[in-house]
């Protein structure tokens, strides 16, 4: 084709046809241009459309993701609200007659320990941020996700620390001995006494009792975060098919 070109240009000139040369090289000039245009067009072209798939992509694990979160909250609230339905029923016995320190102790033994720590186990939105890739989306998707992980965070943050903070409380309360160290020495009097675990066990019982108490407290804000968390994972789920929808 390049060398077509090139004859009728030296054709023209031999031919002495100077200004049909002129008009027919600006015109071949023209073409060449235009051909540039289309071509980086079409570059353009193809490369918006492997963006658009990548960003449909991340759009479907999103979707995934945020689903997983909500059937996590869902399920941790029923577990949460198992453990103050107990601790309200040990509560009530409180109500029905006098309590000695022995039946006290008993009753809130059963009351579990630990148990309430929270681990989200996806990561897309993460990934997104940390790769820069979050600025494929809309600045309205970007936002959305952002607050959505930051709440997500802040809800682990203070729930986490919390339960950290009441096992250092029950590691206190196992070197007053508590739990199976007391158990072990029932059936050893004289080495229970030179220890003194009987002396600890009121100083015991009410660590026991701050514990499940800021237990509680942390549960029925951690419930009420959860509930606001599954709120705005819908929210976000509604953005994004809005998108997916276009």
């Amino acid at each position: 084709m390049i060398k077509f070109f090139r004859k009728i240009r030296q054709d023209l000139l031999s031919e002495g046809k100077t200004r049909k040369y002129l008009k027919y090289a600006i015109g071949e000039i023209v073409l060449v241009v235009i051909g540039i245009l289309i071509a980086l067009q079409i570059n353009n072209w193809n490369e918006n459309r492997k963006i658009d798939a990548k960003r449909q992509i991340y759009y479907r694990q999103l979707l995934v993701d945020l689903e997983t979160d909500k059937d996590y909250c869902k399920n941790r609230i029923l577990d949460f609200e198992a453990i103050l339905k107990k601790y309200a029923d040990y509560e009530n016995e409180f109500q029905k007659g006098a309590l000695n320190l022995k039946t006290s102790l008993e009753n809130i033994n059963d009351l579990e320990i630990g148990g309430i720590h929270l681990f989200f186990k996806t990561n897309t939105i993460k990934t997104l941020i940390s790769t820069g890739e979050i600025n494929l989306f809309s600045q309205n998707i970007n936002n959305s996700l952002s607050n959505y992980l930051d709440f997500q965070n802040e809800l682990i943050k203070g729930n986490n620390s919390n339960a950290n903070t009441m096992l250092d409380m029950i590691a206190q309360s196992s070197m007053l001995g508590y739990s199976y160290f007391r158990k072990r020495t029932g059936n050893q009097p004289e080495l229970s006494k030179e220890l003194n675990i009987q002396d600890n066990i009121p100083k015991i019982f009410i660590q026991l009792e701050a514990y499940h108490s800021w237990k509680a407290t942390t549960l029925k804000t951690s419930i009420r975060n959860l509930n606001n968390l599954i709120i705005n994972a819908d929210s976000t789920i509604t953005i994004i098919n809005n998108e997916l929808n276009k």
